[in-house]
């Protein structure tokens, strides 16, 4: 309990370190194609959820390794390898493609969780001619019919709640036109610092900050010691009984009350 209660009070202080937590972010330009959006910082095929459209942003948060940066693509949160996307200083009044499809599919179309026609893998049927399915971007997959495309669209569904999966964009049309987005910023260098090193501060900061991290520490020890001490103090003072000689009853010694 007490170190539970240290450890509390301590850390804020030690929160100065980090200076990599995602208070500020910023906004990074895909400027070549094959950027893709990732759901875990590995690399790997396997971890790819789409490609990212060409000369639009994605909003970075923080660093989740040397790789990759945490990032989102409008409403859907993901990764994005550093090497491949220029982190910039403003706001771009467009940074997300805005458009949408058509599923014309007789029988409707699934949406799958991967780009597959695996039954295990569909999350819900797509009625015929639904024509509100949010565009996010490509992918490629099972080539569901041969000779034909292998390309899957990363969507969102709106039926009684937002759905998002991989539709087969053989039975899509309808994708609103989109142009190339020109904004451009300052390139920001290193959007994240790591965390300071101990070993770069003077003898001067650190002892500030020992004493600012020890005092708060020391202030809980003595409150939560300061009670047991008051009951020692009060159990010492307490007048002792004595039993007198020859008497099989106690008596309060004079002394004791002086």
């Amino acid at each position: 309990m007490l170190l539970s209660v240290i450890i509390l009070f301590a850390l804020p202080f030690f929160s100065i370190f980090n200076f990599s937590f995602a208070a500020t972010s910023y906004y990074a330009k895909v400027e070549e194609e094959g950027v893709f959006l990732y759901a875990n910082p590995q690399i790997g095929q396997e971890n790819q959820m789409f490609e990212l459209p060409i000369t639009y942003f994605v909003r970075i948060y923080e660093n989740a390794n040397d790789n990759f940066y945490y990032c989102a693509y409008k409403d859907v949160y993901g990764y994005v390898k550093k090497s491949e996307v220029s982190v910039m200083v403003g706001t771009p009044e467009n940074p997300y493609v805005e458009a949408q499809f058509r599923v014309f599919s007789l029988d409707g179309i699934g949406l799958y969780s991967a780009p597959k026609l695996d039954n295990d893998l569909k999350v819900l049927d797509i009625p015929f001619l639904t024509d509100n399915l949010v565009y996010y971007g490509l992918l490629s997959g099972q080539e569901a019919i041969p000779d034909k495309s292998n390309k899957w669209i990363y969507c969102k569904y709106n039926s009684d709640k937002n759905n998002y999966g991989y539709v087969y964009s053989v039975f899509c049309d309808n994708l609103t036109n989109f142009l190339p987005n020109n904004e451009v910023f300052d390139i920001v260098e290193t959007p994240f610092p790591t965390n300071t090193d101990l070993s770069e501060l003077t003898p001067v900061t650190m002892g500030f900050i020992i004493v600012g991290v020890s005092l708060p520490c020391l202030i809980v020890l003595y409150l939560l010691v300061r009670p047991s001490m008051q009951r020692e103090k009060i159990e010492k003072s307490k007048p002792k009984m004595r039993a007198k000689k020859h008497k099989d009853y106690f008596e309060f010694d004079d002394g004791d009350l002086t």
